[in-house]
């Protein structure tokens, strides 16, 4: 819930979050406010105790009031909503009364898109088997309010809502949204990482499924980054999107530097992969328009959020980059220099600097469509973060409400 509310409020949105206990956090996101409303917690003292003969199967006296009161409480609060998203309380039993005030309310808010999120159902739990009985109040949590909108964060729930439901919705009337996981915090990248990232569309494209390519290295020519642009060429040549971000300015001891950078970017635009190739020192500036220094912690983020090490160097001394990669185990694929193979022996992927772009990027799609970890964190990358959710399932699902 918490998740779904920063996501609106990045978009632009005014959300309001309705909690039945907690403190109201003192540094709020902007657009977003925090309603404490007592009744509407599962916890709430009265509550329980109409909870105990509910439980037996017992319709308690109280409960009609209890379930007016909240309705009272909500009603003048909703007004205006475009959408309430609901978690759980329309299939889970721990406040019924909520949960009947919430069909009345879903009733007379016509304007009011509802949405039931539903993460458990009481009725499909074994655990919750005693507590379940035939009739209302208890009926409500396998019933489709009219006008609402169900969810299930999973292809089991969805099912289980069809086998429970009575009379059961076609499943087109029950979307999957998974949940997902806040991709940015759980890689701990740094604020001025994920600024960049953003900015720089790199964020963007690897959502939508392009391979985010790290060439950590100096423009200097030994570097051999124009392989690395043309291995990018190739890609696009064979429809498979990528990215390639290269960290580094130009070499500051040789004046010949900066011609070989004025090359690349000659050769990048020859090969029409200006979106594809980013040059950080020209797509990462600071406000005067010179090329921001990145610290060790943004070079150590850019691993953590990289695909693969893609290091195509023609003359190393070492190899930093294969030591700093190994520990964030992403896949590497290097020239054949002897520096590399006494780091890494045969434990990463190497290329001849003779071989052919579209060699190379044939080895790499092999090898990494080969890879089960990698193809997980790509499946994870386009289909479970919050971003991708929200952008692809979430915002489609309210605007067609």
């Amino acid at each position: 819930m918490a998740a779904h509310a920063r996501l609106f409020a990045a978009a632009g949105y005014e959300v309001t979050l309705f909690a039945g206990r907690g403190p109201v956090p003192t540094s709020e996101q902007p657009n977003i406010r925090t309603v404490i409303e007592p009744l509407i917690d599962s916890k709430n003292e009265r509550l329980l105790e109409l909870n105990r003969d509910l439980d037996r199967g017992e319709l308690p006296a109280g409960f009609e009031a209890f379930k007016q009161e909240i309705y009272r409480n909500l009603l003048p609060q909703l007004q205006g909503f475009d959408a309430c998203f609901v978690h759980n309380a329309f299939t889970l039993h721990k406040n019924l009364p909520l949960t009947a005030a919430l069909f009345d309310l879903a009733r007379d808010l016509p304007g009011t898109k509802f949405v039931a999120w539903c993460h458990d159902l009481a009725w499909t739990n074994e655990l919750y088997a005693p507590v379940m009985h035939n009739g209302y109040p208890w009926d409500l949590l396998r019933t489709a309010a009219p006008g609402v909108t169900y969810v299930a964060i999973s292809p089991q729930r969805q099912t289980e809502i069809l086998e429970a439901f009575r009379p059961a919705p076609p499943a087109e009337a029950v979307p999957v949204v998974p949940n997902g996981m806040a991709y940015a915090d759980f890689k701990k990248l740094g604020a001025e990482t994920r600024q960049m990232l953003e900015q720089t569309g790199l964020a963007a494209a690897q959502r939508h499924g392009a391979w985010l390519l790290l060439l950590p290295a100096r423009l200097t020519r030994r570097k051999n980054v124009e392989l690395a642009v043309r291995v990018v060429a190739a890609f696009k040549e064979m429809q498979h999107p990528v990215r390639l971000v290269v960290t580094g300015p130009p070499g500051p001891h040789n004046p010949k530097n900066d011609e070989y950078v004025r090359e690349l970017l000659a050769l990048r635009e020859k090969l029409d992969v200006n979106q594809e190739v980013v040059f950080l020192m020209e797509a990462w500036q600071d406000t005067a328009g010179l090329p921001r220094t990145l610290g060790d912690e943004t070079i150590a983020d850019l691993y953590r959020a990289a695909d693969m090490l893609f290091f195509p160097s023609t003359q190393e001394g070492f190899g930093l980059p294969i030591i700093e990669a190994g520990l964030t185990r992403l896949p590497i694929f290097c020239t054949r220099l002897a520096p590399f193979e006494e780091i890494a022996g045969d434990t990463l992927s190497y290329f001849e600097p003779s071989d052919s772009p579209e060699k190379i990027a044939r080895q790499i799609i092999e090898e990494c469509g080969a890879n089960r970890q990698f193809r997980l964190c790509r499946q994870v990358l386009e289909n479970y973060t919050w971003e991708s959710i929200f952008e692809n399932q979430i915002i489609p699902l309210a605007l067609n409400m």
